[in-house]
Formats: structure tokens, sequence, C-alpha cells
């Protein structure tokens, strides 16, 4: 189904974003930054390929305007690594009314019954994780959560949730990181990172596939026989889309949940009183990791084209340039949030913006959102010893992530 896409070379495509992507203290904090282009240059930042956004409200415009999409031609990231021949984009890509239908039918499969049926399931796992990180700890004096806890617990729930045979779950856990970059500018990745997020994209594909067949032969209670089977309106999901969404599941489902519960422990570690409030406060537990998520936000960037001239912020925006919504910075505007670089569980109000606006909020949102509190929740009941105040991330800027977090885990006593 899939084809070998090249990308092409990228040595002279202009830069879209308005910062230096290479810059290691950007990717170990991207938050002061975000603050200093706010400062200097506005809200809405015109780059040599169209614009950045940085402010909450023009994110949500650009979200909501009719003339920002993915269009019918290529746009940058397409012109870059296309999407293969047989293969459609992301639904949240697409514009509608394509975009509208295919969406009403996954919206369907991911039910608040679907998505809550993995708490009992996931708390098991993640305690049964924790305890083995508290008993890798007494033997070795320190354990990495990124491949202890969070790396595991992610991949144990999106089995649960499609069905991913034991045999691919060692094989889809590593194409998780190249895939993560996949929304990351081009220009951005070595030449060796773009045909390793091919070769992952491509096997998650083959998978995915499989699975398909497997299903439609013998349907089980899972999320993967419900978008086999889902129907509105007399319309199913055909081939190709149905393909593509699974596809989509595996290339997010793999890596932003990582990203989400390992970026939200570090905060919380950073921020002992908050640990203990959390801890003393389970009930507001759903409230808490709105929070968390919008203070370090795991998906930093995405993009749109615009297909007809337009405007954001009243900055204009020719046909064919990008618009790159920088969200964590939007989860950070001053004019939403009170002391947004203050991380306050008790802070209500706004939505934070990482799981997109409108028509294009991930569908997925609540599974991110229910592992991170599962996992939490695990940590919590234990005494942690964080070994690295500011550990190494996984160098993407699209899906900002940790590549390990030390830490001692201890029985409460």
């Amino acid at each position: 189904m899939t084809e070998t896409v090249q990308p092409v070379p990228t040595d002279d495509l202009p830069e879209v974003l308005p910062y230096d992507p290479f810059d290691a203290d950007f990717h170990s904090d991207p938050y002061p930054t975000y603050e200093k282009l706010r400062a200097e240059s506005g809200s809405v930042i015109r780059t040599a390929a169209g614009v950045a956004v940085l402010g909450y409200h023009d994110v949500q415009q650009v979200l909501r305007n009719p003339k920002l999409g993915r269009g019918e031609g290529a746009g940058y990231q397409d012109t870059l690594i296309p999407t293969p021949a047989g293969l459609q984009p992301a639904v949240m890509f697409m514009d509608p009314p394509d975009h509208t239908r295919i969406r009403a039918l996954v919206t369907k499969a991911f039910t608040p019954r679907a998505i809550e049926r993995l708490r009992r399931p996931a708390e098991e796992l993640a305690a049964k994780l924790v305890a083995e990180a508290a008993q890798d700890t007494a033997a070795h004096g320190t354990v990495d959560l990124t491949a202890k806890l969070f790396r595991p617990l992610g991949a144990g729930v999106l089995n649960i949730l499609v069905g991913v045979p034991e045999k691919y779950l060692a094989q889809c856990i590593e194409y998780a990181n190249d895939a993560g970059r996949g929304l990351d500018p081009a220009y951005t990745l070595s030449p060796d990172a773009l045909q390793n997020r091919l070769k992952a994209r491509d096997g998650y594909v083959a998978i995915a596939q499989e699975l398909i067949a497997e299903r439609r032969a013998r349907p089980v209670d899972d999320l993967m026989s419900e978008l086999v089977l889902v129907e509105q309106d007399g319309e199913r999901l055909n081939e190709i889309e149905l393909l593509t969404t699974v596809a989509n599941i595996f290339l997010a489902g793999f890596s932003a949940p990582q990203a989400a519960m390992g970026l939200a422990a570090l905060s919380l570690l950073n921020h002992p009183d908050q640990w203990e409030w959390y801890r003393e406060h389970p009930e507001e537990a759903a409230g808490s990791v709105e929070e968390l998520m919008r203070f370090d936000t795991s998906v930093q960037l995405i993009n749109r084209t615009a297909l007809q001239d337009t405007e954001v912020g009243g900055v204009p925006v020719k046909a064919d340039q990008e618009v790159f919504m920088l969200l964590g910075a939007a989860n950070r505007d001053p004019g939403v949030y009170e002391d947004p670089a203050r991380l306050d569980l008790t802070r209500r109000g706004a939505r934070q913006v990482g799981f997109g606006h409108g028509i294009h909020f991930c569908v997925a949102a609540p599974i991110a959102k229910l592992i991170t509190e599962v996992a939490l929740n695990a940590l919590v009941a234990y005494d942690v010893e964080l070994r690295n105040p500011t550990p190494p991330t996984n160098g993407a800027l699209a899906i900002r992530s940790l590549a390990e977090l030390p830490v001692a885990v201890r029985p409460r006593h």
C-alpha cells in the first residue's frame, strides 16, 4: 500500500520558525524563548515562509479559519515528505467536508465508555510498573521513569485500546520517537532522521493493515473493531480512511502520551509544593492534569497552509504560505493566564490549546489525559526523588518529550 518516498534536499528551503531549532537551550526549556519573542515581536510573527503564531486567541482563530487548512496542493510538509500513494493525511490535517464526515465516524468509536474502560487496567499496569521501579531503585539506586513507566504504560494502554499483538509492541515502541518527529519542519532534521520517520510511518501502516484484516474477519470488544464496524447515516470508513486513521492512532498513541506523562511528572517533581497538593487532593486530579499540560505542553507545534489570501491577528498571509502555531507559547499567553510561568494546580479557567480547538480538537485527548492522571496517581503513592531537574529531551520540536527521567522511587513510610 505504501511507497518509498525520498525527502527532497532541504539546504535551500526557507526557514519557517522564528527561533533557532538547533539551540540546545531551547530544547531544554523553550519558554524563555517564547517570552522573548512575544515581548519583542508580538503574538503573530512573520517568517521567511509565512507566519508563526504565539497568541492563545490567535491560535484559536487559525484553527477556526476555513481559509487555512491542508488544501489540494502540497503544503510545506508534503513538499518535503509527501503523503504516500494510497494514504490520506491524518484527520487533524483534513479540510471540510472530508474532515467533517471522517471525524464524525471516528468520534463515534471514541466514546466515553470506550475511554473509561481503559482506567482500571491502566491503573493495574501503572501500579505494577511503579512497584517494579521501586525494586529497581532498591537494587541500583536510580531508575529511568521514561523507560520503566511512561513508555510501557502508554504502549500497554494502546494495546488494550486497539489490541496490538505482543509481537509488535516492542517494534511500535521503537518507532515512537522517530514517528513523533513526523510534524517537525523537515529542514530541522538530518537525512537519517527523515528516513527514520518514513520507516516508522511505513512500519505502523503495515501493522495497521494486518490488524484491520484480523478485526474485519473476527471483531472483538476494542476500538479497532469499532472503527472497522462504525457506521453513520449509512456510511462507513472506506479502506483508505480506515488504514490512515489506525496508522495515525499508532503515530500519535505511542509518542504523545509518553511525552505528556513525562513532562507532567517532571513539572510536579520540580515543584514539591504542587506534588504534595496533588497527593492531598486526588479528587482534583483531572483539573491538575489540565494545568500540568498547559504549563509544559507536549504538542508544541502544528501548522496550516493558507488556501487563499487571509490574515492572522491582523498580519496578512498569502495563499500557500505556512502558518505555524506554537502551542506551548499560546498556553503561556499572559493575556489569558495570570502569571503563566507559575505552575498552579488550583488554576481553573481557559482550557489549554495543546490538543487543538474547535473542529480540530483532538478526539483522543481524553485518553492522553486519562493515562497521565493514572501515571501520576501511581507515582504519588511513593516517595519519588528527582535525580536531574533538567533531563534531556528527545530533540523534537513538534512533540516535546523527555529522553529519560532518572529518579529514585521508594515506598512511603
